[in-house]
């Protein structure tokens, strides 16, 4: 589990980080399967044609108040892509930030403000990554070479 957390707020972001990458994952490939946890992947090679991780998800909240300093969430995701083999086929880090300023008597319960602010940045941070990986010229290699060996076979 991950969490973005400070002494007055915890949020969970672990398991809503990893269902919009699994949305995103399936608008990649045709088909997508979870792996078991154990054994891990790369210690028995799975019958796929590429492993795709969520390696790390990094989450930061600074509370600001109801005056002149804003709230702000930023969250860092890195995921990877990897051939059945363990190889590398390429690593993104992606970043989102999102602030709001509170006004007088706005969230009490500051879950009201802060919680929108996390699903943005991390919307934003899983678009961008999508962005990424579509112009990336390793992926775009990588699925060429696999349609070759696909029309070979």
């Amino acid at each position: 589990r991950a969490y973005v957390t400070n002494p007055l707020i915890r949020i969970d972001i672990g398991h809503a980080s990893v269902a919009r990458f699994e949305k995103a994952f399936a608008a990649m490939f045709v088909e997508t399967v979870p792996l078991p946890d154990w054994p891990p992947w790369r210690h028995e090679r799975p019958r796929v044609d590429a492993v795709i991780e969520l390696e790390r998800a990094d989450a930061e909240l600074l509370l600001g108040d109801d005056r002149n300093r804003p709230d702000a969430v930023s969250i860092t995701y890195r995921v990877c892509l990897y051939e059945p083999d363990g190889k590398e086929i390429r690593c993104w880090t992606t970043s989102a930030h999102n602030s709001h300023q509170r006004a007088i008597g706005e969230c009490l319960d500051l879950r009201e403000c802060v919680v929108p602010q996390v699903e943005v940045a991390m919307r934003e941070a899983v678009a961008l990554f999508l962005v990424a990986a579509e112009r990336d010229t390793a992926v775009q290699a990588w699925a060429e070479a696999l349609r070759a060996r696909g029309a070979r076979q």
